[in-house]
C-alpha cells in the first residue's frame, strides 16, 4: 500500500508539471521557407515516408581541416536578451552562440561573482561553423560568403562556378530558438547535380578544459526512438574496458531524422528540420591537448579533449534550370533545462537522457525539486527538504524492515538449533524454517525491500543531478557550486595519492563525501545485520561506504548532500525504533529436546 501511494504521488507530479509548464508557442519566423509558430509536428518514422535516395558510402573520411581563406573574415551578429548568434562569412554559418545568462565558468569563490565573466558559448571549439557544408568541395569552393543584414535577419549568399546559388537566412525567436533557412538554386541554363550535402549542425565540445569526454556527445531522434553516440561508442571497447578498433564516424537514419543534436554536460544545440532529414552523421575529433607543463600544473585538466561534429545528410539531387531546394530549421541553442525543452514539443527533452524506469524517477524528482525551490529559494535547502519528504514517504517501510531484522536476530538461536537438527535434510530444514518465520510473523525478504524500493530513487537522483542546469553555480553553506565537488581547501604536495589526489594541485578536501562516509558508517553500526548473511558479505556491507566515497569523491556535491541527509534521517529513525524495542520483543519458544 505504501509503495502504491508513493508511485501514485510521482505520477501525480507529471500531471502537475503540465499545469505549471504548459507548452509555450514560438513566434513566427520571416525566413524564406515559412515556419509555424511552434516546432512542426513530428513525422512518424516509416509512415508514408518516400524511399530515401541512395547516399554514397562516405568511407573513412578524414577529419575536415579548418577552412583557410585569403579573403578577410566578415561577421555579423543577432542578439536578444538570451542569445548572441555570430554568423561568419567563412562558410556562411553560425560561428558560435553565446548564452548571455550563463557564465562559461563558475567563479572559484563568492568574491569573484561580481567580476565579469565570458558567457557560455556553443560551437566555439569547432572545426567548421554550424550550418555550413563539410566534405563537399563543389559546394564550398573557396568557402567565402557575402553577408548582409536585412532587419532582424542575416543573409549569407554565395554563387558557385557551376551556376548554383546558395542562400542562408538566420533570425532569432524566443526560448533560445534560432530560425535557419537555406536555398540551393540552379541559376545556370543547364541541369546541375547537387552532390551529397553534409550540413553541419554543430560540434559538441567541453565547456570547460576540466570536463571529461563522457559529458559530450550527439543524439538523433526518429519520432519514436532516441539514439545517443558518445566517447564510449567511438572508443569501441568491449565491456567498456577491453580495447577495440576505435570508430571515427557514426551514420544512421533513413528519411526519418526528426532532429539531431550535439551537447556537453549542461548545454545543447538541437537542429529540427521542417521535414525529416535523410540521415545524420557524427564524427569524432581530437582537440588540442594540454601541454605537459599545463598538466603538471593542473592534474584535473582533461589530457585528451575530444569533440563530436554532427551533421544532417541529404542525398545527391539533380536540379533543372531555375529549380531550387529549400529547407528550414528551428535550432534550439541553450541549457538542458527539462521543462523548458518539453514545452517546445518534438520530445526535445529526450536530450536529458531521462529514459526508462530510472528516467521516470529523475523527471519526478526534478519537478519536485523545482516546486520546492519556488517556495524555498535555495536549491541546497530544496534538496534537504526533498530528501526529508522522500524519507517520510518510505519511513513506514523502513520501520517494518528494521523490526523484522530484529525479530530475525531474536530467532537466531532457534534457527541454529533447527539447522543442527536437520543438517542432513535441507528440504526439511527449509520447511521448518518457514514455519518458524510464519509463527512469529517474520518476513525474511522485508529486510531488503526498503533498499530495493529506494534504489530507483537514488539512481534517479544520480542522473538528475548529473545534468541539472538548475544546480550549476548554486551555492549552499560552504559549497560554491552544487553541480561540482565541495572542495573547502586543498593540501598541496599530496597530489600523488591514488583516487583522491590531483597531480600538480594537491589533495582536495571535499567535505560532503567525507560526511556521507561518516554518517553511512554510523548508520551501518546501528542497523541490525541479517543473521542469514554470510560473514564475508557482512564485512563488505560494513565497509561499502568507503567504496562509495572513492566513487563519488569528485562528483556533484548536490548528490552527496542528498546522501548525507538521507543517512542522518536513517540514524534518527533507527534511534527512534530502538526507543520502542519493548513493543517489538519476541518471545522465542525453546526448541524441543531430542528424544
Amino acid at each position: 500500500m505504501i509503495l502504491v501511494v508513493a508511485l501514485a504521488g510521482l505520477v501525480g507530479l507529471q500531471w502537475i508539471a503540465h499545469k505549471i509548464y504548459p507548452p509555450i508557442p514560438l513566434p513566427a519566423t520571416n525566413s524564406v521557407a515559412a515556419a509555424t509558430n511552434v516546432l512542426p509536428a513530428a513525422t512518424a518514422a516509416g509512415t508514408n515516408a518516400p524511399a530515401a535516395p541512395v547516399i554514397p558510402n562516405l568511407g573513412p573520411t578524414p577529419p575536415p581541416a579548418p577552412t583557410i581563406l585569403s579573403a578577410a573574415e566578415e561577421t555579423l551578429a543577432l542578439e536578444n536578451d538570451l542569445l548572441k548568434v555570430q554568423v561568419t562569412s567563412r562558410g556562411g554559418g553560425i560561428q558560435f552562440v553565446d548564452l548571455k545568462k550563463y557564465p562559461a565558468r563558475i567563479p572559484l569563490n563568492r568574491e569573484q561573482k561580481s567580476q565579469p565573466n565570458e558567457a557560455a558559448s556553443l560551437n566555439k571549439f569547432s572545426f567548421l561553423p554550424a550550418f555550413t557544408y563539410a566534405n563537399a568541395p563543389t559546394l564550398t569552393e573557396d568557402g567565402q560568403y557575402r553577408l548582409r543584414q536585412s532587419g532582424a535577419t542575416i543573409v549569407a549568399e554565395k554563387s558557385l562556378t557551376n551556376g548554383l546559388r546558395l542562400v542562408r537566412q538566420f533570425s532569432l525567436a524566443s526560448n533560445y530558438i534560432v530560425h535557419v533557412s537555406e536555398r540551393i538554386e540552379n541559376a545556370a541554363k543547364q541541369p546541375v547535380t547537387v552532390p551529397v550535402q553534409e550540413l553541419v549542425i554543430g560540434t559538441a565540445a567541453p565547456m570547460d578544459p576540466h570536463e571529461k569526454a563522457d559529458t559530450t556527445g550527439a543524439h538523433w531522434f526518429n519520432g519514436d526512438k532516441l539514439s545517443h553516440v558518445d566517447a564510449m561508442w567511438f572508443a569501441n571497447r568491449t565491456l567498456g574496458c577491453i580495447p577495440g578498433t576505435p570508430r571515427t564516424e557514426f551514420v544512421d537514419g533513413f528519411t526519418n531524422v526528426v532532429w539531431a543534436s550535439v551537447h556537453n554536460r549542461f548545454f545543447t544545440m538541437i537542429a529540427v528540420p521542417e521535414k525529416p532529414a535523410d540521415r545524420m552523421i557524427s564524427r569524432h575529433f581530437n582537440l588540442p591537448a594540454p601541454t605537459p607543463s599545463q598538466l603538471a600544473a593542473d592534474g584535473k585538466l582533461n589530457p585528451k579533449p575530444e569533440a563530436y561534429q554532427t551533421a544532417l545528410l541529404y542525398a545527391e539531387t539533380p536540379l533543372a534550370p531555375g529549380a531550387a531546394i529549400e529547407r528550414s530549421y528551428s535550432v534550439y541553442a541553450g541549457p538542458k533545462e527539462f521543462f523548458g525543452l518539453s514545452s517546445l514539443g518534438r520530445k526535445l527533452e529526450l536530450v536529458m537522457d531521462f529514459s526508462g524506469f530510472t528516467g521516470f524517477f529523475a523527471q519526478a524528482l526534478l519537478l519536485a525539486l523545482n516546486l520546492i525551490h519556488k517556495v524555498i529559494p535555495s536549491y541546497g535547502w530544496a534538496i534537504v527538504v526533498l530528501t526529508v519528504l522522500i524519507k517520510l514517504t518510505f519511513w513506514p517501510l523502513t520501520g517494518i524492515s528494521t523490526r523484522s531484522m530484529k525479530k530475525m536476530q531474536a530467532l537466531q538461536p532457534e534457527l541454529q538449533a533447527l539447522k543442527e537438527r536437520y543438517k542432513d535434510n535441507q528440504q526439511k530444514f527449509a520447511q521448518k524454517q518457514l514455519e518458524l518465520f510464519k509463527q512469529h510473523g517474520v518476513n525474511p525478504a522485508s529486510g531488503c525491500l526498503p533498499m530495493l524500493v529506494q534504489f530507483p530513487v537514488f539512481i534517479g537522483f544520480f542522473f538528475m543531478l548529473r545534468t541539472a542546469i538548475e544546480l550549476r553555480g548554486e551555492t549552499f553553506l560552504w559549497v560554491r557550486d552544487l553541480s561540482q565537488p565541495d572542495t573547502v581547501f586543498t593540501i598541496p604536495g599530496l597530489g600523488f595519492l591514488p583516487f583522491f589526489g590531483i597531480q600538480g594541485v594537491g589533495l582536495p578536501i571535499n567535505l560532503f563525501p567525507l560526511l556521507m562516509c561518516a554518517t553511512s558508517l554510523w548508520m551501518s553500526s546501528l542497523t541490525p545485520v541479517s543473521p542469514q548473511m554470510d560473514p564475508v558479505q557482512q564485512k563488505m556491507m560494513k565497509f561499502m561506504p568507503v567504496f562509495f566515497v572513492i566513487f563519488l569523491y569528485d562528483y556533484s556535491s548536490g548528490l552527496t548532500l542528498y546522501w548525507t541527509v538521507q543517512n542522518l534521517l536513517s540514524v534518527l529513525q533507527t534511534k527512534l525504533t530502538k526507543m520502542n524495542e519493548a513493543k517489538d520483543t519476541v518471545t522465542v519458544i525453546p526448541a524441543p529436546k531430542r528424544r
